[in-house]
């Protein structure tokens, strides 16, 4: 049994890097539409509050309440945004913002809107406060929400988080589950084998992801992994066995997830891949479920070509790698 398990749990360490890491938000050309189009969305949104006001004043204060309700929740958003363009340009960015603003006041026209129709509206920007705003706009003002960069599980925490379900076909070899990430995380399906499916940081352009990976094992008919099996992997002679040629072992435990036995592993490597080298940290949870082993991985770059990158390391995002994993669900143990 434990040479079997061997062969199966070696890890896979660096699945998806780039050399070309930084430390702060990258501003990409689709990150620089994706600012444009929220902030557009925050201009028209408070001309059309503000218009409101005048043309209905008996819901003036209705319309401040819906304009300090989104600003509570996501004005730092704003600021954020603003903040990242006018570092890199400025000019360009105060020159795109009353172009914004202009085409905001001449694409809306309030006075054709209803006492009714204008209610509706302020009860909208209600809705948006606590969250139900469209794609990728939600996601924009997520990402640069106050508190989010330094704290990423209070993203997931705060309730602003996706699920992803499986039925079981594919690379999930008939393991239906489902598994909950931050709504910021993007959703990608895997590219190699046995990955189910990956999920990116900074809506898939960041340098941290956690991937679900399922194998099957070649067990005999009535055998299955135990506890024991586990306390073996997880002596201190051993452990090493199980992790990719050079990582470097920094903590292992027992762990229970769906009351199924497994275990969980930190470590860090160094590889390469062509002419680039890339460091990494990692945080591996590992379960066994009838014939199958169920990998959620947790990875983040810490250095590209003898470079560090210092985005926090796994420290900064050990607590959100818990609550992902804690949230995976496998729906025939609910049956």
């Amino acid at each position: 049994m434990k040479n079997t398990l061997r062969l199966l749990v070696i890890l896979l360490g660096v699945v998806t890097w780039s050399p070309y890491a930084s430390a702060e938000i990258q501003l990409t050309n689709a990150l620089a539409k994706d600012i444009g189009q929220t902030y557009g969305f925050y201009l028209g949104q408070n001309y059309s509050l503000s218009e409101i006001s005048k043309k209905y004043p008996s819901m003036s204060g209705l319309a401040l309440i819906a304009e300090k309700e989104f600003a509570a929740a996501f004005k730092s958003s704003i600021e954020g945004m603003d903040a990242l363009m006018s570092k890199h340009a400025k000019a360009e960015w105060e020159r795109i913002k009353d172009q914004l603003t202009n085409r905001v006041a001449d694409s809306l026209n309030i006075d054709q809107a209803t006492e009714s129709q204008a209610r509706q509206f302020i009860e909208l920007v209600r809705q948006r406060a606590k969250g139900n705003i469209e794609s990728p706009v939600i996601e924009t003002l997520l990402l640069f929400k106050s508190g989010y960069e330094k704290h990423p599980e209070h993203e997931f925490l705060d309730g602003y988080k996706q699920k992803y379900t499986s039925n079981g076909a594919g690379k999930a070899k008939g393991v239906a589950f489902s598994i909950e990430a931050p709504k910021t995380w993007a959703a990608k399906e895997g590219n190699r084998p046995n990955i189910v499916q990956k999920f990116v940081s900074e809506n898939g352009r960041g340098l941290e992801l956690l991937l679900v990976l399922i194998k099957e094992m070649p067990l005999q008919p009535g055998e299955m992994i135990t506890d024991k099996d586990v306390a073996e992997i997880l002596n201190p002679t051993d452990i090493k066995d199980f992790l990719p040629d050079s990582a470097e072992h920094i903590a292992s435990g027992k762990l229970t997830l769906e009351n199924l036995p497994g275990f969980w592993v930190h470590f860090k490597l160094n590889m390469s891949r062509v002419r680039n080298s890339v460091g990494m940290e990692t945080i591996i949870y590992v379960i066994f479920y009838k014939d199958k082993m169920i990998q959620i991985q947790g990875q983040v770059t810490t250095s590209a070509n003898g470079k560090a990158i210092e985005r926090g390391g796994l420290e900064k995002y050990e607590k959100l790698f818990d609550l992902m994993a804690n949230s995976f669900v496998i729906a025939s143990m609910y049956k």
